[in-house]
């Protein structure tokens, strides 16, 4: 069987290839590769950042 060309398939669509095939390292790499090439600005969490969120979101569920 042949791999579909991850590079001209929709993001989305290769969002579910990867949910599909999870050992498919890369699959997962281009993935990611065209993710960060839409965001190229996009500053990562810090961890305080990322705990503040988790609380919010918790309590927001909460409510």
């Amino acid at each position: 069987m042949t791999k579909p060309n991850f590079q001209q398939m929709p993001l989305e669509q290769l969002r579910v290839y990867i949910l599909e095939h999870r050992n498919d390292d890369e699959a997962f790499h281009i993935y990611i590769d065209r993710r960060r090439a839409q965001s190229p600005n996009q500053v990562p969490m810090t961890i305080e950042e990322a705990e503040a969120d988790l609380q919010r979101r918790f309590g927001q569920q909460a409510s």
